[in-house]
């Protein structure tokens, strides 16, 4: 077979621009310090890291669910320790408005400070966290409690404080995030139970002893919210702990087959450049140097 000075010029410049292809690729590589730059690169590989993308997308995702979750948690929890030392103070209101020396001054005074703990006991039921009422149920844009003006009674928002409000915060898992008004404070029950106590000694009447346990029913049943909550906040802290690890795993993952070896590549670049310079110049013993000029 004949061997043309056409086809050597040919199969020449078809070597010599592909080292300088893959040179600009290398190049490339290094500046942006990604080895997978387009599909064609490594199509297997495209593949892979679009679905650790969106993996890595859909877990932020559930990192921001979660810390939201978290801080309504927190706020629930706090909110609920301080109405259960509220009701502790009150219990021991009515344990000494039992004092049967007391006169009706005496127990005008005490109601006037169970009048204190009816104000701050609504404030609390109306806890917010983030711009959403805690304990609104599903009803988290409006106030779940409202004091009269005169505060003669207390009125739960007439479009609901209850229902649960799940969150995704991982994957296929939905967590209630929330402890609602009727199940931390059996609805307005317990702000009905301190306006009749209120009322009763401002007139001059001691508390009954069912008054007195109605107050220890319903400082067990804060409690137990109290807990509910404890118990949420408990999962979202462990939660964050797994999609933390999830993060780092899933960005190793992906750096694994998006990043470049830098070291690699310079080597590959360096070698790359050898040969194009080497090929240069065999060729310029080989080609006629008009032709060789021609093809630079």
């Amino acid at each position: 077979m004949r061997v043309t000075e056409s086809n050597i010029a040919s199969n020449f410049l078809i070597n010599i621009n592909e080292t300088r292809e893959r040179i600009t690729q290398e190049q490339s590589q290094l500046a942006s310090g990604k080895r997978v730059l387009k599909v064609s690169d490594d199509p297997q590989a495209t593949n892979t890291i679009l679905r650790l993308k969106s993996l890595l997308s859909n877990n932020s995702q559930y990192q921001k669910n979660n810390a939201q979750a978290q801080s309504q948690a927190q706020a629930a929890e706090s909110a609920l320790n301080s109405f259960t030392d509220l009701m502790v103070n009150l219990k021991g209101i009515l344990t000494q408005a039992t004092n049967g020396s007391l006169t009706s001054a005496d127990l005008k005074s005490y109601g006037d400070q169970v009048d204190q703990l009816l104000g701050q006991a609504v404030d609390i039921a109306n806890t917010q966290s983030n711009g959403v009422y805690v304990f609104g149920g599903t009803n988290t844009k409006q106030q779940p409690f409202t004091l009269a003006a005169d505060d003669s009674s207390v009125a739960a928002n007439p479009n609901g404080i209850t229902g649960s409000i799940q969150v995704p915060v991982n994957e296929g898992i939905n967590q209630t995030v929330n402890i609602d008004g009727q199940q931390a404070f059996q609805g307005t029950a317990i702000f009905n139970l301190m306006i009749q106590v209120r009322n009763e000694l401002q007139s001059g009447q001691g508390p009954t002893t069912a008054e007195a346990q109605s107050v220890d029913t319903y400082i067990d049943s804060v409690a137990n919210a109290t807990g509910k909550a404890g118990s949420i906040m408990q999962y979202l802290t462990n939660n964050d702990t797994m999609l933390t690890s999830q993060q780092t795993q899933l960005e190793q993952l992906l750096s694994v087959q998006q990043d470049s070896d830098i070291a690699e590549t310079t080597l590959r670049m360096n070698q790359d450049q050898l040969d194009l310079q080497a090929a240069l110049s065999s060729g310029a013993s080989v080609l006629p140097d008009t032709l060789l000029n021609f093809l630079k």
